[in-house]
């Protein structure tokens, strides 16, 4: 009889058990373990925070420090991946972090931040758990202000990721041109050198001529001098020699004159030793190969390529 009595309460037993799961709905059953889990963390509600910069301030009760840790992400870039990876780094003794939705179910670790802000989430924490309100101002807001404060806030998000973006940009443009402009120096300079050593040798010499025709034009007249002197005075008399020094020194006119008329340029002793100069450095360019032009353009295009180095550094130092 015993035995019979407890095979009937076990059985009615299991009846009422599949009778009451019938009755209740499965979200009623998650309603009220949710209900019953906020009670029981009633004081582990943590704040979440969207700043008008783009970024969310989440406010987490540490377990083993015992002490409020804010965070802060990036309302485009951020997952949930992410947030964990955060928390952990600021207590060692987390061994899993578990999200789950108001409903009950699991959020995977690559669904966005901004996904989940804007309802009632928990964390699962070392099998502790700890809930997150949105802000009264999202949670109270109707469909169509929820969807114009969120697209408020990704307007400001991507200006200032505009912004930020050209700025690095622009930085990251110049530096690159800074660069390419030195490498371009570099190689015309490699290309410049063995003609800037025949030019040096080449200026050396004509230097050298040029020294060279003006102490000889020194002595010439010098020796001129010294022979209308000695037929003054010595071989003849003033009266014959003063006609031939006249046509001496007429001869001279008629020598300043034809430089003009080939030169077309006033005749001067810093013009007229400039002359010898080049006509000595062009002759010995031709000998020695120097191409004149392929140098001239090489120094032209570094000048250049320095002025513009030197705008770059100028308006960088101005722009810090």
């Amino acid at each position: 009889m015993l035995y019979f009595i407890r095979n009937n309460l076990r059985a009615n037993h299991l009846f009422l058990r599949k009778f009451s799961e019938t009755l209740i709905p499965v979200n009623y059953k998650k309603s009220i373990a949710t209900d019953n889990d906020k009670n029981l963390y009633k004081n582990t509600f943590n704040s979440i925070n969207v700043n008008p910069n783009g970024t969310i301030k989440l406010v987490l009760h540490l377990p083993a420090r015992k002490e409020n840790c804010e965070f802060t992400l990036k309302f485009l870039n951020d997952d949930i991946e992410s947030l964990a990876d955060k928390i952990k780094q600021e207590d060692k003794s987390i061994e899993k972090i578990v999200f789950y939705s108001n409903e009950g179910n699991r959020i995977s670790k690559s669904t966005p931040i901004r996904s989940i802000i804007f309802s009632e989430f928990k964390i699962n924490i070392n099998d502790e758990v700890y809930f997150f309100r949105p802000p009264e101002s999202l949670s109270k807001s109707s469909d169509e202000s929820l969807k114009y404060l969120v697209q408020n806030e990704l307007d400001q998000v991507r200006e200032l990721v505009s912004k930020l973006y050209l700025h690095l940009n622009i930085d990251q443009y110049e530096v690159e041109k800074e660069k390419k402009i030195l490498d371009e120096i570099e190689i015309l300079r490699y290309e410049l050198e063995p003609l800037e050593n025949k030019r040096q040798e080449l200026e050396f010499s004509a230097k050298k001529h040029t020294n060279r025709m003006i102490w000889l034009g020194l002595g010439l007249m010098s020796m001129q001098a010294g022979i209308l002197a000695r037929l003054t005075w010595f071989d003849y008399s003033w009266d014959i020699v003063e006609p031939i020094s006249y046509f001496v020194s007429y001869s001279a006119v008629i020598g300043v004159y034809a430089y003009y008329v080939l030169t077309r340029k006033e005749y001067g002793y810093e013009s007229a030793s400039d002359r010898i100069f080049l006509r000595h450095f062009h002759k010995n360019a031709i000998k020695k190969d120097l191409d004149i032009n392929k140098y001239n353009i090489l120094k032209n295009n570094i000048s250049t390529l320095e002025n513009d180095l030197k705008t770059i550094r100028r308006l960088n130092s101005a722009a810090k």
